[in-house]
């Protein structure tokens, strides 16, 4: 059967049509079967979002519309630059909600430090510092941080020897400083017992929560001391020997502090 010209053409412009509209409809990259207006396929290369560098989760720019007018939400970008204050970004994918950036991943920092060595204050020493918890801790990031100070403390020998039951308390304060904020002072006791046998270094743990606001990349050091109190009802009076009291074991029960960062 013979087919007229016209009717050719008109059914390969339908067909030219009808696969013009389909383009519109799903777009793959290295696929010809897309699962979705865009898919695209990659065995050993990513997706390369456009790198810019914000000022700030409220402001925009430099991100602009190509058609004029504002941004749009949904907006997605790969912020470079990292900046300080309440509306900081940090390097990271960020996404126009219409009022702001929002980073899509969680900014995670959590820093731990431990007393390093075995620690026996004397009760005529004075302020001492705990080894190891003279540091510094600087934030990646800007906003609120959870600091928790947990201190250990054990006493030393009671003074009296005789076979009925004896008890004196041995006690002292921990002061935590951090640059910028107050002095934090944590009183510390234990009692111990003597019932013809002599027990010692019975623990008493403490620990406080504080919640602060940092500044990122800003060195904060701190400082972690100890001043025992005189301690007459123990072996030499607390001052040396079997008296002194004991700071935390290493492995053990570490006198210790903690950041975490709980901002967005």
């Amino acid at each position: 059967m013979k087919i007229k010209t016209p009717t050719l053409w008109s059914a390969f412009a339908t067909a030219l049509f009808l696969a013009h509209s389909l383009s519109y409809a799903q777009v793959g990259i290295n696929t010809t079967t897309p699962h979705g207006i865009l898919d695209v396929h990659g065995n050993n290369q990513g997706l390369v979002l456009p790198r810019i560098a914000l000022t700030s989760k409220t402001v925009a720019a430099p991100v602009l519309n190509p058609q004029g007018g504002s941004i749009v939400p949904g907006t997605v970008i790969y912020n470079t630059a990292t900046t300080t204050g309440t509306n900081a970004v940090f390097p990271g994918i960020y996404v126009w909600t219409g009022t702001e950036w929002q980073n899509k991943f969680t900014k995670k920092q959590t820093q731990i430090y431990k007393q390093t060595n075995f620690f026996q204050p004397a009760s005529n020493g004075g302020v001492q510092n705990v080894p190891g918890m003279s540091q510094t801790f600087t934030p990646k990031y800007s906003g609120p941080y959870k600091m928790e100070v947990s201190v250990n403390f054990g006493g030393g020998y009671v003074a009296d020897a005789s076979p009925q039951m004896d008890i004196a308390a041995q006690m002292g304060d921990f002061v935590f400083t951090i640059s910028g904020t107050p002095p934090i002072t944590i009183p510390a006791k234990t009692n111990c017992t003597l019932m013809g046998t002599r027990y010692y270094a019975i623990w008493q743990q403490t620990f406080i929560i504080e919640y602060i606001n940092l500044n990122a990349n800003t060195p904060y050091p701190f400082n972690l001391t100890f001043d025992m109190a005189p301690a007459p009802g123990f072996d030499n009076s607390g001052n040396s020997g079997n008296g002194l009291g004991y700071i935390g074991i290493p492995d053990h029960v570490p006198c210790s502090v903690e950041f975490t960062y709980i901002g967005n």
